[in-house]
């Protein structure tokens, strides 16, 4: 894949960052994978395996319902053949403690014609858990939405 076939994706980053998440859907694979896992009971509504656009849907649920992005900045994008990773810096507010964190999020994705396939996320839980103190405190068992 050439870097200029991706302007669709750093479009949907910064469409992303600007609040629109519908720019995420109109760019999903059918039958995408969409991956979230986290060990903390704070982070569950949004934890877990999500297929489809309706998995991917219940994830934005999920992430909105506990927080308040306001920041969603792009700081590098490398790509190796339909393999993409792209580092964000995120700046959240947790909502049931008012508490704001940013943190470096890493994103490894699988784009095929214009479509994600597969997403996967991490960030570092511990700098996350700093906004939600004692919700963060237990772990949970993984899940596995459809």
């Amino acid at each position: 894949m050439v870097q200029a076939d991706l302007a669709w994706l750093r479009t949907l980053y910064d469409r992303y960052g600007a609040g629109e998440v519908q720019a995420v859907f109109d760019h999903l694979s059918p039958d995408v994978e969409w991956v979230s896992s986290r060990g903390s009971p704070a982070f569950a509504s949004f934890s877990g395996t999500f297929r489809g656009a309706d998995g991917v849907r219940r994830y934005f649920d999920g992430l909105m319902q506990e927080w308040i992005i306001d920041r969603h900045e792009m700081l590098d994008m490398t790509v190796e053949g339909d393999d993409v990773r792209v580092q964000n810096l995120v700046g959240a507010t947790y909502r049931k403690t008012g508490k704001r964190i940013e943190t470096v999020t890493h994103h490894h994705l699988r784009v095929n014609n214009g479509r994600i396939e597969r997403f996967e996320e991490q960030f570092d839980d511990a700098a996350v858990a700093t906004a939600c103190e004692a919700d963060c405190a237990e772990g949970h068992p993984g899940q596995v939405n459809q």
